[in-house]
């Protein structure tokens, strides 16, 4: 024990070694599932944290700090190895397509409230989904979604006041036993010709405090043509994890033939996202090498994260999964194509 302490006194705590020291601390922060919204932000970005990690590992070298270097790449393989392990869930893909699958495209789209339908429109003509969940829809836009009714002839609400961040879903195919509950969440079967999806449409709040909301808000909406709602939700996690608590038991009501979709503010790094996963026993998948990266639009895309998905029941494997183009929501759509 002597001398593991004299190690950790002089390699770790000397000043010039605060940098790794500090590294060590975010690594361990990221892989809490806490209740604190500062440790909760710093888990969903554990591949930027691994960046950061690699540049410092160069950096070492660079200087010749042999001893730093490996202690930083070898923080990070044991970061990389805890979020591939963790999200078990994650691997839904379709590997053999020889068989064949009943199919269906979706698309979940976080407007961010702009005012440009153009964009949006073209960007919904250019995928073809077959069920579409938005949400942050403003009023103007809203109004101009109904030019869309002859391609998508049912919805769940669009002719209603909808609420700044409700979801809404547009289907090719009948509606049936449609729900809003509460300000985020609505719950729709979709009647296909042989077969009922239950599709779930969810936007769950940024785990930030209200001062972090509205310092974010007030940089988004003076930098784009989105309308700012009055007032901003309330900020809080405990709202937000008795939100996922609800929404566990809503699919436990309907475990059968599950798609939920929207903006769920988690990344696959997070232990909330993937303990999310376990409990409401739903599944997603995800690809390092071709990575899906939905938000922030306006940092380079490697730089991004995913906080858009669509999860969905044991039965359900992704065929395809990608993200559409920016069309000035500071969120990319995110498209996938689902076998059953």
């Amino acid at each position: 024990m002597k001398n593991i302490f004299n190690f950790t006194s002089a390699n770790i705590f000397k000043k010039k070694n605060l940098i790794l020291l500090f590294f060590l601390t975010v690594c361990f922060f990221s892989r809490l599932n806490s209740k604190i919204y500062l440790i909760d932000i710093i888990s969903q970005i554990g591949f930027q944290i691994l960046i950061v990690g690699i540049f410092l590992f160069f950096i070492f070298l660079f200087f010749r700090k042999i001893l730093l270097s490996l202690t930083c790449i070898l923080i990070c393989f044991l970061l990389l190895a805890d979020i591939l392990l963790s999200c078990n869930h994650c691997n839904a893909f379709l590997e053999d397509k020889s068989q064949n699958h009943n199919k269906i495209r979706l698309m979940t789209f976080n407007t961010g409230l702009i005012n440009n339908f153009k964009n949006i429109h073209e960007q919904i003509l250019l995928e073809s989904p077959e069920i579409i969940q938005l949400q942050e829809v403003s009023p103007k836009v809203q109004s101009e979604l109904k030019s869309l009714k002859s391609i998508f002839p049912y919805n769940t609400g669009l002719d209603k006041p909808l609420g700044d961040f409700s979801s809404i879903v547009l289907s090719k195919y009948p509606l049936k036993n449609t729900k809003v509950i509460g300000d985020y969440t609505v719950l729709t079967k979709v009647i296909l010709p042989d077969t009922e999806l239950n599709i779930i449409g969810l936007h769950l709040p940024a785990p930030l405090n209200q001062f972090l909301l509205n310092l974010y808000a007030d940089f988004y909406f003076s930098n784009s043509n989105a309308t700012k709602p009055t007032p901003l939700p309330h900020a809080n996690l405990d709202v937000i994890l008795k939100q996922m608590d609800h929404i566990k038991n809503l699919v436990n009501k309907n475990n059968k033939n599950i798609i939920l979709m929207g903006d769920l503010n988690m990344t696959i790094t997070s232990k909330r996202f993937t303990n999310f996963l376990h409990d409401a026993n739903l599944y997603t998948y995800v690809s390092y090498k071709h990575p899906t990266f939905t938000w922030p639009t306006r940092v380079p895309y490697y730089l991004g994260i995913q906080i858009d998905h669509v999860l969905f029941s044991k039965n359900f494997k992704v065929i395809k999964k990608k993200t559409g183009n920016h069309v000035g929501s500071d969120h990319r759509p995110l498209i996938v194509d689902l076998a059953f």
